[in-house]
């Protein structure tokens, strides 16, 4: 789901390069920052980490947070995955955890309200790309050099941050209701006549639409074929919001198919015992997956920076595991993962989702104008 309005994330952005500028974070290509404007004791720990080796940074790091207290995290993870994390971390380490959880929207007011104040409450932040990019984009994360980026995909490799698991997106069905071979096996297929009322769209996906818009351009379709399957879409359909509500509707068998979700939603809550699918009955899935990357990045005027360099560090290694085991899609090859096997990647547009999409964040809502909502 797309959590922030465009003008939100405007007003945001500028308050972000306001603290920036007023030494609120580190210029970009800078390892720390402080109050100050100038490199302080967070910098000069930064520092000591990268200046060694990269196979050697991960002991430095866990000598220095072992005597740093107690490691803040800001997150949109779920409570579950957020408890999951956090145990295993602090086991492994000793090191306590305490968690400010909200969507990526919050996550970023919050980061940026204390950045303005100069006085940063966050070391470390896991969230949705879009709001890592402006965190990103106005100089407030430090940069990490660390062996983990070995295992990390390209497509999840960001200037001052890296992905450390992917939101996939596909269509899902209730198979009670959607039986072996009426499946879609194709965006297009959502515009088939025989789904007439049978789906289900979010509300504010418009990087799905613009993603799938731009694939159908690339893949030869014309702008003219594009809008008419949106519109045949779009006639299929009933609209409501949040991925985990649309789930909840498709697993009660209020609602046959939802257009996209995220797969992890739909497979744990199949695992949970839902009727629900995303792969055909061969445990494949034709239809292109747009891969959209959440990741991490550590505050350049953390107040435990060592710790927020390991949090890092162990999301891209020991981590990924315990992603997997929450039926999460990590950014790295962790073995036993199955979150991919059967399905076809798609390239996912961060490029322009984190530069102006004015024209798609008004586009997908006027596509949606007159749509019924799905009521309980």
């Amino acid at each position: 789901m797309r959590t922030r309005s465009l003008g939100a994330l405007a007003v945001t952005s500028a308050v972000l390069v306001l603290a920036a500028a007023c030494g609120g974070g580190a210029a970009d290509g800078q390892l720390g920052g402080s109050a100050g404007g100038t490199a302080g004791a967070e910098g000069q720990v930064y520092g000591q980490i990268a200046a060694l080796p990269a196979d050697q940074q991960r002991a430095k790091a866990v000598q220095l947070a072992t005597q740093e207290g107690t490691l803040s995290l800001y997150t949109s993870m779920t409570q579950d995955v957020a408890d999951a994390v956090t145990k295993k971390f602090t086991d492994q380490f000793g090191i306590p955890i305490s968690v400010f959880r909200g969507n990526s929207e919050t996550v970023l007011q919050r980061v940026a309200q204390e950045g303005q104040a100069h006085r940063l409450g966050a070391d470390v932040v896991e969230t949705n790309f879009r709001e890592m990019a402006v965190m990103d984009q106005t100089g407030l994360l430090a940069g990490y050099t660390g062996a983990a980026l070995n295992r990390v995909k390209d497509t999840g490799k960001f200037p001052h941050w890296t992905a450390t698991r992917f939101n996939l997106f596909l269509p899902a069905w209730n198979t009670n209701l959607i039986k072996p071979g009426e499946e879609p096996r194709s965006w297009e297929d959502l515009a088939d006549p025989r789904y007439r009322g049978k789906i289900t769209v979010e509300v504010s996906d418009s990087d799905w639409y613009e993603n799938l818009t731009k694939w159908w351009l690339e893949h030869g379709r014309t702008q003219a074929q594009v809008d008419q399957l949106w519109a045949a879409i779009v006639a299929n359909a009933k609209a409501a919001k949040g991925h985990t509500t649309m789930m909840e509707l498709l697993g009660a068998g209020q609602t046959p198919m939802d257009a996209m979700n995220y797969s992890y939603i739909t497979e744990r809550a199949k695992n949970d015992g839902a009727p629900v699918s995303y792969r055909l009955a061969d445990g494949t899935n034709p239809t292109p997956a747009f891969a959209r990357p959440n990741g991490v990045g550590m505050l350049s005027g953390a107040r435990h920076p060592a710790a927020a360099w390991l949090f890092y560090d162990w999301m891209l290694t020991e981590g990924q595991q315990v992603l997997v085991d929450l039926h999460l899609t990590p950014s790295t090859d962790v073995p036993g993962d199955t979150s991919l096997k059967g399905l076809t990647l798609a390239p996912f547009d961060v490029k322009t989702l984190t530069g102006d999409s004015s024209a798609w964040d008004s586009r997908y809502p006027a596509q949606l104008r007159g749509v019924a909502q799905v009521t309980r």
